[in-house]
């Protein structure tokens, strides 16, 4: 693992607060088809409102597949359930309608996210490199529809550091989740957030790029826990979307 600089202790943030939300908790006496912190989808292009009902504000149309977080609910108001939600990828929050949300399988409890949309060129393990056999400690994604500069999203909630190392990672961020464990981003052409950055899942923290050792744009992601690389479970060719969860459960975070 490279050297890490500027690191310093800092107090941790893991949740998502339901701020700038207003509404009432879960019905009494109701079965709900969410659970705070569940990941969800949007199966059709969907208005994220103010404040629950249909007279209210709109405050963004989200597109189907779009990814957030149950943060307050649910809630009925002019003949729908509502909940309040985190749009992960434009950091948006709003109340939508139950009907057209399905699970995405996420919980931000204890799961990791994809950081990036893209392909997994290069997965974890073991692999031969010019005739070497070498251990990978994380996971490569490419994506050549976008190239350099595609987006690199916080992959779970956390304190964010710069680093540059010229010989491995070339520009990259780590982010502290607490417990001991870290993700990685490596290979950035640009960062958005600066030494000590408070973050939440799905916040932007730089660009796709090629610094470093690098054989072309890639993201190097990967997940430690006290400096021990972690199984990220995935296969060579697979397409990955940014914000989707990992099938892995990292007990401890």
């Amino acid at each position: 693992m490279p050297q890490k600089f500027n690191r310093r202790s800092v107090v941790k943030s893991l949740g998502i607060a339901a701020t700038g939300i207003t509404g009432t908790a879960a019905l009494s006496g109701t079965v709900s088809a969410f659970a705070e912190g569940e990941q969800v989808e949007a199966t059709t292009n969907l208005n994220t409102r103010k404040r629950p009902g249909t007279e209210s504000s709109v405050v963004a149309t989200v597109s189907p597949g779009e990814v957030g977080e149950i943060v307050n609910g649910p809630t009925n108001e002019d003949g729908y359930t509502w909940w309040g939600i985190h749009w992960l990828n434009r950091d948006v929050w709003g109340w939508s309608v139950e009907r057209y949300l399905t699970s995405s399988g996420g919980s931000a409890g204890t799961d990791i996210v994809w950081p990036m949309n893209g392909v997994i060129s290069s997965d974890y393990g073991w692999r031969t490199i010019n005739g070497q056999d070498e251990f990978h400690g994380g996971v490569d994604i490419d994506n050549n529809n976008i190239g350099v500069g595609t987006p690199i999203y916080a992959a779970r909630a956390g304190t964010a550091y710069t680093a540059y190392d010229s010989g491995g990672y070339g520009n990259y961020v780590y982010i502290d989740h607490g417990n001991g464990y870290e993700t990685e981003y490596g290979h950035l052409n640009s960062f958005a957030v600066s030494d000590g950055q408070q973050v939440s899942r799905g916040d932007k923290i730089g660009g796709m790029g090629n610094s470093g050792n690098s054989t072309g744009p890639h993201l190097h992601f990967g997940i430690e826990q006290n400096n021990d690389p972690k199984p990220i479970p995935s296969d060579n060719y697979q397409n990955v979307s940014a914000l989707g969860a990992i099938n892995k459960d990292y007990s401890g975070l």
